[in-house]
């Protein structure tokens, strides 16, 4: 979002300003000025820390009022929901997709639809992700292995 996109250009100023105030801090260390600077005399790198920690703020509101909104909908119009029990440790370490599945929340997502669902007297049901790619959700024939690019929602 635009949000996250502002957020690390902020980042990358704050970690450039902060650098460069280290290093003159330490030359004046190093030259024995009378007056040395300390590092919260620097006001560049303090501004930029914080219009950094305002942009991670609004995008971290920006992607919760989103799950609000959807888990809402979600238990308004269902009775029962069945969830897949994902392991997002595991789903981290493919590189690629990292960041995003970072940045989706499952966890709070999680925790919304659990909670919402007691308050409306909905079902939750978390299902075991083993075999589900696996097994046929009618019969439940279990075909076996399959390639991501043959694997269906039935």
């Amino acid at each position: 979002s635009y949000f996250e996109k502002k957020a690390k250009v902020w980042q990358r100023k704050y970690a450039r300003r902060r650098h460069l105030a280290k290093l003159l801090v330490l030359q004046d260390r190093n030259k024995k000025v009378l007056c040395p600077r300390s590092l919260e005399s620097f006001t560049n790198w303090q501004k930029a820390q914080k219009s950094k920690t305002k942009c991670q703020a609004k995008a971290a509101n920006q992607r919760r009022d989103y799950l609000h909104k959807l888990t809402t909908h979600l238990v308004k119009q269902y009775d029962v929901i069945a969830i897949e029990d994902l392991k997002t440790k595991n789903l981290q370490k493919n590189h690629h997709l990292a960041k995003s599945i970072a940045n989706a929340s499952w966890r709070m997502f999680r925790q919304m639809l659990e909670y919402k669902c007691e308050w409306y007297g909905k079902k939750l049901i978390a299902v075991d992700p083993k075999n589900t790619s696996r097994i046929c959700s009618k019969c439940g024939y279990n075909s076996g292995a399959k390639p991501l690019e043959i694997r269906e929602w039935t």
